[in-house]
């Protein structure tokens, strides 16, 4: 029916794949925010072969106004949960991947666990991705966290990485 073999746009969008599911690590504990879902996304934006490319999710999240409804799926990772109360953790949270960091935080100093927080957090520059900076020096204050290691790659010429930091700390 196409004899100059064009591609109609239907056509075309009917032959894309589906996109895949994003999925996000649940950013707060429900003893610490019991009617409240928070979750810890940074929008994917950089340019590529002079233009500009933008997450289809994280920029699609972060254009929606504060009351917008999404809808959203649980998948659960029973691998990934906190330890008994009385056991100290090391936590390793690179940029975003802080949010389940922040949720176990939470968790521990609501039910008083008695086990040490270590925190090794890394992002690109302190004085714009120090992700919940006051909340974390905050659990230092009061002792929910024990340590706070932090690793800015692009604040130096030389880039240091959480790996580094943990390297520092292998004795202790």
């Amino acid at each position: 029916e196409n004899p100059d073999h064009s591609l109609h746009a239907q056509e075309f969008v009917d032959s894309l794949r589906p996109l895949s599911p994003r999925l996000y690590s649940v950013a707060n504990s429900p003893k610490a925010f019991p009617s409240q879902v928070h979750f810890t996304i940074e929008t994917l934006r950089y340019p590529f072969n002079g233009r500009q490319v933008n997450g289809v999710a994280s920029c699609w999240l972060a254009s929606l106004k504060s009351n917008s409804k999404v809808p959203i799926y649980l998948q659960s990772n029973p691998n990934f949960r906190l330890p008994s109360p009385e056991t100290s953790i090391i936590m390793i949270g690179p940029g975003t991947g802080i949010a389940p960091y922040r949720a176990f935080l939470q968790e521990r100093k609501a039910i008083g666990a008695s086990g040490k927080n270590w925190l090794f957090f890394g992002h690109q520059h302190q004085s714009c991705d120090f992700l919940y900076e006051e909340e974390l020096h905050n659990y230092l204050e009061d002792r929910t966290l024990e340590y706070l290691h932090c690793a800015w790659s692009r604040d130096s010429s030389q880039k240091i990485y959480v790996q580094h930091k943990m390297l520092e700390e292998e004795e202790t």
